[in-house]
C-alpha cells in the first residue's frame, strides 16, 4: 500500500510539471500583431522581378538592397508619412537610375519603371505583424516585365531590414497562404514516468 501511494504521488507530480511546462511553452509563443487602424501612415516598397527565373530573382534582391540602403537613412529623419512621400516623389528618377545601374552592373538591360500610388495587397505576414488585405500606399518598382515573384517591405516608417536567411522576419513580406499545414507530432519522454510505469 505504501509503495502504491508513492507511485501515485510521483505520477501526480509528473502530470503537474508537464502541464505547467506546456502552459509556459504556449505563453512564450510570439503573438501576431494585426495592423488595422494606421494604414494611411504606411508607405510600402514593392519590387516586382522581371520573371521567376533564378537570375531575375537575384537581380530583384540586388535592386532591393541598393534601394533600401539608399532610402532608409533619409526616411528615418522624417516624423510623418507626408514628408516621406514628398521626399520619395522628389527622388523618383534617382531611384530609377540606381536600380538601372545595379541591373547594368550585373549584365541586365531591363527597363525599370517606378509607380507611386495606392495598390491592392492581399493579406501579408511581416515578421510578427499581419497586414489585412486592402489598398496601401506604395512605391512600386517594376523590373522589365514585372512578371516574377515580388518582394515588399514597409518603407515608412522604416522597417525594411535586409537578411537573406530569414525573409519573413527581416522584412520581405510574405503572403499568408491558406494551405493546410501538416500536424506536428510531439513525443514526450520522461525517465521518471518510465521508472513508475515499470514498477
Amino acid at each position: 500500500m505504501k509503495h502504491f501511494s508513492i507511485r501515485h504521488v510521483l505520477l501526480i507530480g509528473l502530470i503537474w510539471f508537464t502541464v505547467i511546462g506546456w502552459l509556459q511553452f504556449l505563453s512564450g509563443e510570439r503573438q501576431a500583431i494585426t495592423i488595422t487602424g494606421d494604414k494611411e501612415n504606411l508607405i510600402r516598397l514593392h519590387i516586382l522581378a522581371n520573371s521567376d527565373d533564378p537570375a531575375d530573382q537575384r537581380l530583384k534582391l540586388q535592386v532591393r538592397d541598393a534601394v533600401v540602403a539608399y532610402l532608409t537613412p533619409h526616411l528615418s529623419k522624417f516624423a510623418d508619412s507626408n514628408s516621406a512621400r514628398i521626399f520619395i516623389a522628389s527622388r523618383q528618377q534617382e531611384i530609377i537610375n540606381l536600380a538601372t545601374e545595379i541591373l547594368k552592373q550585373n549584365g541586365a538591360s531591363y527597363p525599370v519603371t517606378l509607380q507611386l500610388g495606392m495598390f491592392d495587397f492581399p493579406v501579408k505576414l511581416y515578421g510578427d505583424m499581419v497586414f489585412p488585405a486592402g489598398r496601401y500606399e506604395a512605391v512600386r518598382l517594376v523590373i522589365g516585365q514585372g512578371a516574377g515573384k515580388n518582394w515588399w517591405c514597409v518603407l515608412f516608417p522604416p522597417l525594411c531590414f535586409i537578411d537573406g536567411t530569414n525573409a519573413v522576419a527581416s522584412g520581405a513580406g510574405q503572403e499568408v497562404t491558406e494551405q493546410p499545414q501538416k500536424p506536428v507530432q510531439i513525443e514526450f519522454r520522461s525517465k521518471l514516468w518510465e521508472w513508475i510505469r515499470d514498477r
